[in-house]
């Protein structure tokens, strides 16, 4: 406990220190000059993923000890991801703050065809809030509820200068809040969307390269 509160103030010294001498650009620029970067190649068909919790604190077990790379921006940045097609293929790579990664090929990208082939439905699709419904005064009434700390899962999909974005909130995801027993009336609607399984899909690819090490850092940033 004592090496972990220890290593907790080391990282808040060292933040601190960085933001005083060594001002870092945002992830968003970072990613939005790797999409420019494709787009100057004539690639006209990307996709942005990203995952990410609000409302929580993740720690690091890892001892500083100059024998492993560290990167502290891990404790407080979560990674973007950008996937592409060229040459009739499916590549994907992941920017953080740390390090520069290489492209990896994807063999199963059915995702791009869910959208072509549902495309207008995709557009005008709508992620509706927690909802629920009970009786006041022998008449029917409807709350909704909201949180502010859960995990999130968005994509951006570019698509010869069309831009449709999606953003999915765990919790409007649920069927039945942890604290209640309160039933999400939007529950089935939110889960049968199409930006649903376009968004589950970018979710499995992302996990499973992840478990799997296949990123591989070419340099740091």
């Amino acid at each position: 406990m004592t090496k972990r509160i220890l290593f907790l103030f080391l990282i808040c010294v060292m933040c601190i220190g960085n933001a005083q001498t060594n001002q870092k650009v945002k992830i968003d620029e970072l990613v939005s000059d790797y999409i420019k970067e494709l787009q100057s190649q004539k690639i006209d068909t990307i996709c942005v993923y990203e995952s990410y919790c609000v409302g929580y604190i993740k720690t690091y077990d890892e001892p500083i000890n100059g024998t492993k790379e560290t990167c502290i921006d891990y404790l407080t940045n979560e990674p973007v991801y950008v996937f592409w097609k060229e040459d009739g293929k499916t590549f994907l790579t992941k920017i953080n703050y740390c390090w520069k990664f290489s492209k990896i090929e994807i063999p199963k990208d059915d995702f791009w065809q869910i959208y072509i082939l549902n495309k207008k439905i995709i557009k005008e699709e709508k992620i509706l809030s927690y909802e629920y419904e009970t009786f006041e005064n022998s008449k029917k009434v409807k709350y909704r509820i909201a949180v502010d700390h859960s995990c999130h899962n968005d994509f951006r999909l570019l698509l010869n200068g069309e831009i449709i974005e999606k953003r999915f909130h765990d919790f409007v995801l649920q069927e039945k809040d942890q604290d209640s027993s309160n039933l999400n009336i939007n529950y089935k609607h939110n889960i049968s969307l199409k930006s649903k399984l376009i968004v589950d899909i970018l979710k499995k690819i992302t996990s499973e390269a992840e478990k799997n090490n296949t990123f591989k850092k070419i340099k740091s940033r």
